[in-house]
């Protein structure tokens, strides 16, 4: 009797750790980002609430696109403040995003022309504005287009759709809370800019350096060419160039313009940081003679 109970409880054991490691890979795989080609080819019959979008311009995407996709340029999230090109205001984005057919409860992949500053930054926009279902993919066009896939040249009219924004303030990092982030130990700065950039040798700003404290990192080495296409690296890769970054603490990134950045923040999001952009980035910083600024990285 005592054996038939320990069989049960041991029974009962296994089948709870196994519910146990079923769940985590289900909670883990809902954290994944990134699909790759095969993914995407296998939605087939496209559910309505899969949207795929393009944030080309408008002349490459009717040149040739993936078959099913809808086209929101990434220029179109744009605004000019200051010597910054901003995000539009949320009630012009929420329009945007909506009229595209994207509503609060699409899965919505992006995808640029494969060097994803474009489809990093709209992950970013997506994000920052309260939508939670959202894929990258690895490889972009370039990848879809040499596989030989299927490809469109006819533009879509989408149904538009309600989309109603919730701004994600820990997703979103302004000049006043990258300034308080210098004195802030619990606090990361990534530049994402190249190396000589970072240490002050060339700006696309009037002053030259980085943010004080600022680690760097450029967003090139996220990804390596495989074939003629940009790959973006395996987790584990990802992880060792992270390696310094302390994932006990929040993340700020910035570039020049907030675009090659929005791919780092993609990438820190991939791999469970909590990390937010600095949109106005190095053009408004380093613009911005009462802001401090270095050309040595701090240690």
């Amino acid at each position: 009797m005592r054996l038939k109970n320990h069989v049960h409880s041991v029974i009962r054991c296994c089948v709870g750790i196994a519910i146990t490691i079923h769940l985590c890979v289900v909670s883990a795989n809902e954290n994944i980002f990134i699909i790759d080609t095969s993914w995407l080819a296998k939605q087939t019959s496209k559910p309505p609430e899969l949207v795929i979008l393009d944030v080309r311009p408008s002349t490459k995407f009717l040149q040739g696109h993936i078959d099913g996709a809808v086209n929101i340029p990434i220029e179109n999230t744009f605004q000019k403040v200051g010597f910054a090109k901003n995000v539009k205001p949320v009630s012009e984005i929420q329009d945007l995003l909506g009229n595209a057919g994207i509503s609060n409860n699409s899965t919505v992949v992006v995808y640029d022309a494969g060097d994803y500053i474009d489809a990093g930054r709209m992950f970013w926009i997506l994000e920052v504005h309260g939508h939670h279902k959202i894929k990258l993919l690895n490889g972009g066009f370039p990848a879809w287009s040499q596989e030989k896939r299927p490809i469109s040249t006819k533009a879509i009219t989408p149904t538009p759709q309600k989309f109603i924004a919730a701004i994600q303030p820990r997703r979103l990092a302004t000049k006043f809370n990258t300034r308080l982030a210098l004195n802030n130990p619990n606090q990361n700065i990534i530049d994402a800019r190249s190396k000589d950039e970072y240490l002050g040798k060339i700006s696309k700003a009037n002053r030259y350096g980085h943010i004080p404290t600022a680690i760097s990192i450029p967003w090139l080495q996220n990804f390596e060419t495989v074939d003629g296409i940009s790959v973006i690296k395996n987790i584990e890769e990802l992880k060792k160039l992270y390696n310094g970054i302390d994932s006990d603490k929040s993340v700020i990134t910035y570039c020049n313009a907030g675009r090659h950045s929005s791919f780092t923040y993609f990438v820190l999001r991939q791999l469970g940081f909590d990390v937010s952009h600095y949109d106005g980035s190095w053009l408004e910083w380093g613009n911005d003679t009462k802001l401090p600024i270095s050309k040595v990285r701090d240690n």
